[in-house]
């Protein structure tokens, strides 16, 4: 990696407070004295660590702002070198002169990810911890900024360094027994051994299961034909008249779509036009946008009238064919009426609900949160927030255990059950940050902002 200086934006671009342009590099502090005209302080290079200085960020002699600058000198910062954050007044114009004075003084803009590249490189995160700095940032619900907060603090790496050094002692005592096969190893001791951290590692992937509903979410769709309370059910969801509701047949014409969370899960809900045979061009393009939604789902809930009966349209959508998981939901239940009497169907729940008055509404969100969670609502010690690639790896440890204690068990030879815990201890490692290709790192980094 590059040790030049680097420098970027590190708040969101908009009107705000403050704006903050941060400086990582051997030359920050330098390069930052050559913009910077403090009030008292002669000299930023002699200024102590971990102080904040008042003055005006210049460009040559014009003033562009004035400032707060905190300087903070290696190695006791984020990235293990020394860290010039300068404080201007928030909006895109300072921020944008301030950073291009510095570019100027000849500090480089940053990639994105860099400042935590640099950070991980320099060891002061482990690859773990730097990506819970992204789920920190990327939090959608109180839920996952525990989990990610938990993650930043290493509960992870070290579960993962645990059993790396148990696998470590594993690979060993293996490794005495094929080169020094006349010392014979205790297989009724290692056998145990192999089946804990096997379920150790299956617990984890279970844990990272969990993770993925916090981290990536579930899309929800309501669905129905025109006029059965699908808007209505998604104001009240939301807690907030976010549709437009009419007595009128067909006043959706378009998707609306909104975020909230269940029980710490972020959802996507999405309000639809109404499913039935259209009647111009608009109500047409309105049909095509639903089952477009539905399309992009993980659960739908088929919305029906209670008060109206069954319908030709109803059976219709009864009778479809929904390659997800159908929650009926019977709306009304507040006017005169009787349970509607069903066809057989695939849907997984029914629950009757008047979304205009609230009734039932929190037994059908107690349902949904059991169905999306198994049963399991999550909690901060039962989330592990890992991408893809994680879980994958901790997948291939799995079943590498899994045949490692398969094979110590039907007596095979040391070095078949060896090979097995070598792949697993180089996983691990993986999962660690160690001897990970710079394809990886660099798709790992790519995903932050360029000022973090």
């Amino acid at each position: 990696m590059s040790r030049d200086t680097i420098a970027a934006v590190s708040t969101p671009v908009g009107e705000g407070g403050i704006s903050i342009v941060r400086l990582s590099g051997e030359d920050a502090v330098k390069i930052a004295e050559r913009v910077f005209r403090g009030a008292s302080l002669r000299s930023l290079d002699e200024a102590p660590s971990h102080t904040i200085h008042y003055g005006y960020a210049v460009d040559g002699d014009r003033r562009i702002d004035e400032v707060l600058v905190s300087l903070m000198r290696a190695p006791r910062t984020y990235t293990r070198e020394d860290v010039v954050e300068i404080n201007c007044h928030g909006g895109a114009v300072a921020a944008r002169e301030v950073l291009d004075a510095v570019l100027r003084a000849g500090g480089r803009l940053a990639e994105r990810g860099e400042f935590t590249e640099r950070a991980f490189t320099n060891g002061r995160i482990s690859l773990d911890q730097a990506k819970a700095v992204l789920d920190v940032v990327q939090a959608k619900t109180g839920l996952g900024l525990e989990a990610a907060v938990d993650r930043l603090g290493g509960r992870f790496a070290r579960q993962i360094e645990e059993l790396r050094h148990t696998l470590a002692d594993l690979l060993a005592e293996l490794e005495v027994e094929i080169d020094y096969p006349d010392l014979d190893v205790d297989c009724a001791a290692v056998q145990p051994r192999i089946e804990a951290l096997h379920a150790k590692t299956a617990e984890l992937l279970g844990k990272s299961e969990q993770g993925r509903l916090i981290r990536e979410g579930m899309t929800i769709a309501i669905v129905g034909r025109p006029n059965v309370g699908k808007s209505t059910l998604l104001n009240a969801l939301l807690s907030e008249p976010r549709a437009i509701v009419t007595p009128i047949p067909g006043t959706t014409r378009d998707t609306v779509e909104e975020e909230a969370a269940l029980a710490g899960i972020p959802v996507r809900w999405i309000d639809t036009a109404g499913l039935r045979e259209p009647g111009d061009p608009v109500e047409t393009e309105g049909v095509r946008r639903t089952l477009h939604a539905v399309d992009r789902a993980d659960l739908v809930l088929l919305v029906l009238d209670r008060s109206d009966g069954l319908t030709a349209e109803d059976r219709d959508l009864l009778e479809r064919e929904w390659q997800l998981p159908v929650v009926l939901v019977e709306n009304k239940i507040d006017l005169e009426s009787g349970a509607l009497d069903l066809p057989a169907g695939t849907w997984i729940a029914r629950n009757g609900i008047s979304a205009e008055r609230g009734d039932g509404l929190a037994a059908l969100t107690d349902r949904l949160i059991e169905l999306l969670t198994h049963g399991e609502v999550p909690t901060r010690n039962s989330v592990l927030l890992l991408d893809s690639w994680e879980r994958d790896l901790l997948r291939r440890m799995a079943d590498g255990l899994e045949r490692a204690g398969h094979a110590m068990a039907g007596g095979h030879a040391p070095d078949i059950v060896a090979e097995e815990i070598r792949a697993a201890y180089r996983t691990a490692g993986e999962l660690q940050g160690i001897d990970v290709s710079e394809s990886i790192l660099d798709a790992i980094f790519s995903r932050f902002c360029i000022g973090k």
